[in-house]
């Protein structure tokens, strides 16, 4: 690593900073471009070095072990540029969601409110096709650039195979650049009003006053994986700091002093007891590291 070459490097940076559960050791380097090309310039030195890396979002669907992360945490959050003509958003990949609604609400286009309080960016959102009360990301994208691993390319929304909670980029670890979403002209108290009232629904049914990492798993054939776990009667089922709030049986929260294996363990715990008195197999939502 003698050579690495990026003046604005940091290194052994506390990962429970940079992710919404806040547990997880620290990243041995992190780093935060500021641009789509010089994000490109990180990944390809990553990979000619042969060196470990992983794109980091707003961290709210990922969880990192205790023992942290030996490679390069390579941040989004500055990749941040918004442009707009008519209908149409260019979106950098690092665009928080709740700064993209904003804006949305400002230049009254509707199409993406569903998305108002998720803890987000919009390359996260498309990687894993975020959803929400009956509406998917993959409604509003029309083409997306991303990076091969080789080249950049711009693929079109008929293309990227979007599935629940799955994408193109998804399934070939694809890194997504920026994303062109096709909304609708509307009027600036209507884009509003549906913005707060989907964050009031979220308000009320999420337990947003703890650190958590939003769903854990994925629906077993469109059935909520919260009522199946609620059903077993698993609502305050604690390991260490992690338990399975009260409010929303697949949310785990952090109620102030989670380890990384805290969470994971009580994740195993659902996993292992859902599967002994239901026979069902729940999925991950939430990427682990």
């Amino acid at each position: 690593m003698e050579n690495f070459k990026f003046k604005d490097m940091k290194i052994n940076v506390p990962l429970s900073q940079h992710t919404t559960m806040r547990v997880g050791g620290n990243a041995h380097f992190f780093i935060e471009p500021n641009s789509v090309k010089k994000f490109v310039e990180i990944i390809k030195f990553c990979a000619k070095n042969n060196i470990r890396y992983f794109v980091l979002g707003n961290g709210s669907n990922v969880i990192f072990g205790d023992e942290g992360y030996d490679g390069i945490i390579i941040s989004t959050k500055k990749i941040n540029k918004i442009k707009i003509h008519k209908n149409i958003a260019v979106i950098d990949c690092g665009v928080n969601l709740f700064i993209a609604n904003k804006i949305f609400i400002k230049n009254a286009l509707s199409g993406m409110e569903f998305t108002y309080g998720i803890p987000g960016t919009m390359g996260g959102a498309v990687y894993m096709n975020a959803g929400a009360y009956n509406h998917e990301i993959k409604d509003i994208v029309q083409k997306v650039m991303y990076y091969t691993g080789k080249k950049i390319k711009i693929i079109k929304n008929k293309n990227t195979i979007f599935s629940y909670r799955d994408s193109i980029f998804k399934k070939n670890n694809f890194v997504i650049l920026k994303v062109w979403l096709k909304l609708n002209k509307s009027e600036k108290k209507e884009v509003e009003s549906n913005c707060l009232n989907n964050l009031k629904k979220r308000q009320i049914s999420q337990p947003l006053e703890y650190p958590n990492c939003g769903s854990v798993f994925k629906k077993v054939n469109g059935v909520s994986a919260g009522q199946i776990i609620d059903n077993l009667g698993l609502k305050g089922l604690k390991v260490g700091g992690a338990e399975i709030s009260c409010l929303h049986a697949n949310f785990i929260v952090n109620k102030g002093n989670a380890s990384a294996s805290d969470v994971k363990n009580l994740i195993q715990q659902v996993k292992a007891k859902v599967k002994q008195k239901s026979d069902i197999s729940l999925e991950e939502e939430v990427i682990i590291l």
